[in-house]
């Protein structure tokens, strides 16, 4: 996998997963499995390297390529925060519904 920013090119093991973040304006996300769900405020995706949230104001989808597991957001990033993959995210948002 090729991945290109502005004046440089990079060659990307197939399935290593890489982040950049532009001015907190701009992101790039490779080696997304899924997208499980997603506002203007929050994202919450799903990498090889485990859930990623991303929290922030106006963000949206720029570009996705499920394909290849590419994702671009826009807006103000806030925050970024990882959780492997089976930590128990559900347990999470039901223990914070439900006490």
């Amino acid at each position: 996998m090729t991945f290109q920013q502005e004046n440089a090119t990079y060659t990307i093991p197939t399935g290593d997963h890489l982040l950049t973040v532009r001015n907190r304006k701009r992101m790039d996300v490779t080696s997304v499995k899924s997208i499980e769900r997603f506002d203007q405020e929050e994202f919450l995706v799903l990498t090889s390297q485990g859930h990623l949230q991303i929290r922030g104001e106006d963000l949206r989808i720029v570009h996705l390529d499920v394909d290849k597991g590419l994702l671009t957001l826009e807006g103000s990033v806030k925050t970024l925060q990882y959780d492997e993959e089976d930590s128990g995210i559900s347990k999470g948002i039901l223990h914070k519904l439900f006490g």
